[in-house]
């Protein structure tokens, strides 16, 4: 019987592994109870993934019993989920940083600690990465453990499938913990979906399955002729192919299959995992969560707790009345789906795409209104986009609402499904710019990406009005394919984000008249220029600034305005420099220098992310220190202006 029974007192100290391998199935549930407690204070403070925390403590706590982190590899998909972990596995002090700039990251990493066997953010990544490490494994003759944890979500993507797929032919050892909690981002949906939603209502077959397994292991002892043991297993293996088995999808993978388990009775866990443990080839361990247990609101609405502000939690009785909430300001999401609704009362033609981010993105409210024409998808964004240029070939108009970091997952699809034929997809790319989530989540690269796509329209609103002109005319034009970033950020002037307005969106707009230097800001950088505007005025510069909304195609007659005849001009975008909005301008004066021999040219700046990866934290911080806050824009201005 182990003597660590002060759990607060172990909890405030660094637990480790070790530890929890002395503990007892009692003190594991204790202690279990006890990090929930402090899971929900810490991040009520600091914001972050809370329901996926909650429902997986037991299963985290069970792996470092039975596991041997780090030699043993825990693999973790997406990495959101591994708050406990981290507690576990010494940095349980610095939670109070938890997605601070320079702070703990609210995903797996393995810069932070060799318990983090990879980096996680994107979904469906853990079985081809536990395979590959399998694959080292024996190549080195190692004889350490590969563990991945995946969601039931994570489970739809295509690349899971496809390691599971080859994972079942080469029948390395790999432990696949399936931690089903019928939740992702969104609701999970779709036919595997319900595939393993009935796998939990056929608990009846795990008797027969064990009696099956005690009679080949019987055999062992029992001292029969060779053809009536080989009898005895074809019979068995018959049995097992013939009855309805809750893993036999992943039997006939060649996965075998352990469950499903309760995840939250910490004994089972221990007792499931020790079993395949010892066990070769491929497994799969089905467990059984509630997303948010052990806090009540979090389990009545897990979508709303997946992620969290800072100072969310509440109270489950208050004991006083709170007043009425003040009206919030209206996200740049929140604008673009009112968008889509309105256009589909008068566009029977438009549908809504999106693959599992329908909470994010704020498309349950399209759904609500028009189930017939809204289409979750699940993890699948190659699919969500193929699935678009198939509508749009027969003449549906598809909007496929996909944040930016996961839109990177479907850029060949985007060039040979929907560029080639030039189809009329619609991409609303949400997350454009910088987050707090860190390098996997930052959606800094779709301008070079969507830019590179011949046939595709690249746009950017500089406020909530403009986001529903650009929306209304793409849809009402359907010529070809376009895209329209906008940040995760409250909408500019969103009060007027009212009625229509056919545009022609390939025109700049000049928002200030001035004597120079010229900014040529591309969308969100248009507001942040117009706050920059007093810091400039007092350094004595009285600039142009250009609200160049599109990216691709560029507005060549505005840019001739300003490019010959000498001064300077500022390029400003919130993505990448290199293959950017200020590439093409760039581009451009390059190819227009060729053209127009003798002409003198203004100089040219560009002010957006250089060559590296964006850490987490705070976006107004990061906005800074990429020089993208009006204060650094300003500084930057006034050097180049005077220089």
């Amino acid at each position: 019987m182990s003597t660590l029974l002060n759990f607060p007192q172990i909890v405030d100290a660094a637990i480790s592994p070790a530890d929890i391998k002395r503990m007892s199935t009692e003190e594991l549930t204790r202690l279990a109870r006890t990090l929930r407690q402090d899971l929900i204070q810490s991040v009520s403070k600091t914001g972050g993934h809370l329901a996926s925390n909650l429902g997986i403590v037991e299963i985290t706590l069970a792996l470092h019993k039975v596991f041997d982190s780090p030699k043993d590899k825990l693999v973790w998909d997406v990495g959101h989920q591994i708050y406990i972990h981290k507690m576990v596995t010494g940095r349980k002090h610095r939670f109070g940083s938890l997605r601070q700039y320079k702070g703990l990251s609210g995903f797996v990493t393995p810069v932070e600690s060799e318990h983090d066997s990879f980096l996680a953010g994107h979904s469906s990544t853990s079985i081809s990465l536990a395979v590959g490490m399998a694959i080292a494994r024996d190549h080195r003759n190692a004889k350490n453990k590969v563990v991945a944890v995946i969601g039931d979500g994570g489970l739809t993507g295509g690349m899971a499938l496809e390691a599971i797929n080859h994972l079942g032919h080469i029948q390395k050892d790999v432990i696949i913990v399936l931690n089903d909690n019928e939740m992702s981002i969104s609701e999970n949906l779709g036919g595997f979906s319900q595939y393993m939603k009935r796998i939990k209502e056929t608990w009846f077959y795990k008797d027969i399955k064990q009696k099956l397994d005690l009679i080949e292991d019987e055999l062992d002892e029992v001292p029969v002729e060779p053809i009536i043991r080989d009898l005895i297993l074809t019979v068995k293996k018959e049995a097992k192919s013939r009855i309805e088995t809750p893993g036999i999808v992943f039997e006939k993978l060649g996965i075998n299959y352990c469950g499903p388990i309760d995840g939250h009775d910490v004994g089972a866990v221990v007792a499931a995992f020790e079993m395949v443990k010892h066990r070769s080839g491929p497994q799969l361990v089905h467990v059984i969560t509630q997303k948010g247990k052990g806090y009540a609101p979090a389990e009545a609405d897990s979508i709303k707790y997946h992620g969290i502000s800072a100072s969310q939690q509440e109270k489950v009785e208050p004991s006083v009345v709170a007043p009425p909430a003040q009206a919030k300001p209206k996200t740049y999401s929140q604008v673009f789906t009112e968008a889509l609704i309105d256009i589909a009362a008068i566009n029977d033609d438009i549908v809504a795409i999106t693959p599992a981010t329908a909470e994010g993105s704020g498309l349950v409210q399209f759904a609500k209104v028009y189930p017939d024409r809204f289409f979750d998808v699940a993890i699948c964004e190659q699919h969500a986009v193929t699935m678009a240029a198939g509508l749009a070939k027969e003449g549906v108009l598809p909007v496929v609402s996909i944040y930016s970091t996961f839109l990177q997952r479907a850029m060949d699809q985007v060039i040979h499904d929907v560029g080639i034929l030039n189809l009329p997809v619609i991409f609303g790319i949400d997350r454009g710019g910088l987050v707090e989530d860190g390098e996997t989540h930052q959606g800094v690269f779709d301008i070079s990406h969507m830019r590179s796509v011949p046939n595709m329209r690249v746009y950017a609103p500089a406020n909530a009005k403009e986001l529903r002109d650009l929306l209304y005319t793409l849809s009402v034009e359907r010529s070809g394919p376009a895209a329209i970033r906008f940040p995760r950020d409250k909408a500019v002037r969103s009060e007027d984000a009212v009625g229509f307005e056919k545009i022609n969106p390939n025109e700049w707009q000049i928002v200030r008249q001035g004597n120079g230097p010229v900014l040529f800001a591309y969308g969100a950088m248009v507001e942040t220029c117009m706050q920059a505007m007093p810091l400039l005025l007092e350094k004595g510069l009285d600039p142009i600034l250009v609200n160049a909304r599109s990216c691709k195609p560029l507005d060549t007659v505005t840019m001739d305005r300003f490019l010959f005849g000498g001064g300077k001009i500022v390029t400003l975008e919130e993505g990448y420099i290199s293959g950017g909005f200020g590439s093409a301008v760039l581009e451009y004066a390059a190819a227009a220098r060729s053209n127009r021999p003798g002409r003198k040219q203004a100089e040219i700046a560009c002010i957006g992310i250089r060559d590296h990866f964006v850490e987490h934290g705070a976006r107004n911080i990061l906005l800074d220190i990429n020089g993208l806050s009006p204060q650094k824009v300003a500084e930057f201005v006034a050097e180049f202006a005077k220089a």
